[in-house]
């Protein structure tokens, strides 16, 4: 499956991974970033959060398992997670095809991830997976591009980095640009070989270090591009694929052109998703009947304690109540 993942570069020999937001404004409290494993996703719904594969440390089978059997996640838009409300991971999704990444050389397969929980996380924002056709709008209109992560803000926080993650959220801002757009950008770079790339039909989201426009850095990795209309978030993809130069120093590199990351409106990652929601539509199911079944229980029950009643039966000395619905006095005995 594609992932609209992060690819950090692969410019001549400086090479960076960039997974967290630079420049960026707070982001506390926002609706659906959420803290996975010290780095980022998104809330897509009540029950399935959107990430990337190598957070999950999918490549280990016994990582995914894991993550399915102890793992929770936290209300979005926290800062620590001391006190917070923990909701069960049920199960994580990853495509058969994933590979762990190789940065240096730009290969990376279908990194992603989706995160099933067992219960609800409530929602104050809807999220819905843009179509190919509502990009091509958004790049047309110039429309703003936004994505919320937990990375750090310089890269003099790595050190700082570690799977309990009590950062902030911090926000970027871009916008889309087109798959000819794309092509037409990487033409004014000799050292990029869009043939060999050969990634067709991507759109593009620009970030400039330069210019002190957001940027991705370290930790944001798992984080979702959307674009927000009439109170909905459109999702465009996850972080990840691009190139990514360049991003959130120390240390400095000099590149004469800023990094781009990209969008591929053709990522599996929809399949993903359509199955995520199938899972949790049965699951939905079968909560709902196995509480009526236990309502009906209890209905029956509480009615059942309405008509008990009790009497008192007598033979010689000896005395004896029962209860029941209709209570009757054993052989010998005589209701009193």
């Amino acid at each position: 499956m594609t992932a609209l993942t992060l690819v950090l570069g692969l410019i001549l020999n400086n090479v960076s991974l960039a997974n967290s937001v630079e420049f960026g404004q707070d982001a506390t409290g926002d609706p659906n970033a959420v803290k996975v494993r010290g780095a980022s996703g998104f809330l897509y719904s009540e029950r399935i959060v959107l990430t990337v594969a190598h957070v999950i440390g999918a490549e280990n089978p016994g990582s995914v398992r894991f993550w399915g059997n102890e793992n929770v996640i936290y209300d979005p838009g926290i800062v620590t997670i001391a006190g917070q409300k923990q909701y069960k991971v049920k199960t994580v999704l990853i495509p058969s095809t994933y590979t762990k990444p190789d940065y240096a050389n730009n290969i990376i397969n279908d990194d992603n991830a989706v995160i099933i929980l067992s219960e609800d996380i409530p929602m104050t924002k809807k999220a819905v997976y843009a179509t190919e056709a509502q990009m091509q709008r958004f790049a047309r209109e110039k429309s703003k591009v936004e994505l919320v992560g937990y990375g750090i803000t310089h890269g003099s926080q790595r050190s700082s980095l570690s799977l309990i993650n009590n950062r902030a959220p911090n926000k970027l801002t871009s916008t889309l640009i087109s798959p000819e757009a794309v092509v037409e950008f990487y033409k004014k770079y000799p050292n990029v070989d869009w043939n060999k790339i050969n990634k067709p039909g991507v759109f593009g989201i620009v970030q400039h270090r330069e210019l002190q426009q957001s940027h991705i850095c370290d930790g944001d990795s798992g984080s979702v591009f959307f674009v927000e209309e009439n109170n909905v978030r459109y999702v465009l993809g996850t972080t990840g694929l691009g190139l990514i130069n360049n991003n959130c120093p120390p240390p400095e590199y000099a590149y004469p052109y800023p990094s781009m990351s990209w969008i591929d409106p053709n990522s599996k990652l929809r399949d993903l998703l359509k199955t995520a929601e199938k899972i949790v539509e049965e699951d939905k199911k079968i909560e709902s009947a196995v509480a009526e079944a236990l309502r009906i229980f209890e209905s029956r029950k509480k009615a059942e304690d309405i008509k008990m009643k009790t009497i008192t039966c007598v033979r010689g000395k000896l005395s004896k109540k029962i209860t029941a619905v209709s209570p009757k006095c054993p052989q010998g005995y005589k209701k009193k």
